[in-house]
């Protein structure tokens, strides 16, 4: 019989033809590794093993590419090579630096310029795979319609943030598409997420220096709501602390345009306790006192170590304990500061930005 051979992929188990540079199911570079098998229509090693599900553990098939237990993409080959040009060589890939559901971030390099840059690119978690750098949707769930809907609303957060000039805000140089996908060329801030802060400091923070942080956001996100934006999903994941003492509002994606007074439909992405309960809703008159919610539940985080139970929890009775209650060390001022901020109900909460850094700034002394 005639010998097959063909190379494996080191990140998922697929088989592929030899000769391939990239796996055609996860994209990961082929180092030359082939599996051979003895006679034609023998079980390899990889087919025998099948591939197995980074998530649940499962078994599935070699050609599978959803796991047939849990429905997750079985591939971990999700990243473009080091290396990437993009733009026509305006632009080298680094390292990755971190992924959400609708975006990876990578270290990267401006080639014109000679600086380190950020670059995000659009990808759905669980809706895409690449093919070499093409990025292509990955399950029935999502339309070619909607994706190119979730990508220019991706390309939206470029658009807002060239209108923000404050340095709480990051700084945009570039946007683009490419490989079926966008990217958004940023600077690059050197320092740690609030949230990683905290964690080193046991969970709870000190109470001037969480105010400390929650002062400067409200300063730049005044000049959000200035520009007439919400931005609709603050929490300690999207406060950067930058090593130069600046304190940067990121992630920008589901940030809305809103006219105060007016009742508006808005896609109802939040997190939940940080979002009021207002924001669950698809159509209402949506204004600051939502970001400011947001702010007051960051700060509670701070204070407390603990995550705000959910606006719907609260709403059927479960209780938001005073800050002062759950951390003796905070002033009674402050954590009648932050319950003001957190009023289930819009008209009970400060209504501007500037009216919250007043109280916070007064009651603190």
């Amino acid at each position: 019989m005639e010998e097959i051979t063909q190379m494996v992929c080191a990140d998922c188990g697929t088989l592929n033809p030899v000769g391939s540079k990239y796996c055609r199911l996860c994209g990961a570079p082929l180092s030359g590794g082939e599996q051979r098998a003895d006679k034609e229509g023998s079980e390899t090693e990889s087919e025998a093993q099948g591939i197995f599900c980074w998530a649940c553990g499962a078994r599935n098939p070699v050609e599978s590419r959803l796991c047939q237990t849990c429905g997750l993409l079985l591939y971990k080959g999700l990243y473009l090579p080091v290396g990437t040009v993009l733009r026509g060589g305006d632009y080298t890939v680094g390292e990755v630096l971190g992924q959400g559901g609708f975006s990876i971030t990578y270290e990267g390099s401006d080639t014109r310029l000679h600086r380190v840059v950020i670059i995000r690119e659009f990808f759905l978690y669980d809706c895409c795979f690449r093919q070499g750098t093409l990025v292509s949707i990955a399950t029935p769930s999502i339309t070619p319609a909607e994706f190119e809907a979730m990508k220019q609303r991706f390309r939206q957060e470029a658009k807002i943030l060239r209108l923000l000039n404050h340095p709480g805000i990051p700084r945009v140089y570039d946007a683009f598409e490419e490989n079926n996908t966008a990217y958004i060329v940023m600077e690059f801030l050197e320092g740690k997420p609030l949230s990683r802060l905290l964690e080193e400091q046991g969970g709870v923070m000190e109470e001037a220096e969480a105010v400390g942080y929650i002062l400067q956001v409200a300063e730049a996100l005044e000049a959000v709501h200035q520009a007439g934006y919400l931005h609709r999903d603050i929490n300690p994941d999207n406060i950067f602390v930058c090593k130069d003492g600046r304190v940067v509002l990121v992630d920008f994606t589901a940030a809305e345009k809103y006219v105060a007074g007016e009742e508006v439909e808005m896609e109802p992405i939040l997190t939940p306790g940080y979002a009021p309960l207002e924001q669950y809703a698809r159509r209402a008159r949506f204004g600051p006192p939502l970001d400011i919610y947001a702010l007051g539940a960051t700060l509670y985080h701070l204070l407390t170590g603990q995550v705000p139970p959910p606006a719907p929890d609260r709403a059927h009775g479960i209780d938001l304990l005073p800050p002062h209650q759950l951390n003796p060390k905070v002033s009674r001022s402050v954590s009648e500061a932050v319950m003001k901020a957190m009023a289930l109900v819009v008209y009970e909460r400060p209504q501007t930005v500037r009216a919250f850094i007043e109280i916070l700034r007064g009651e603190t002394g």
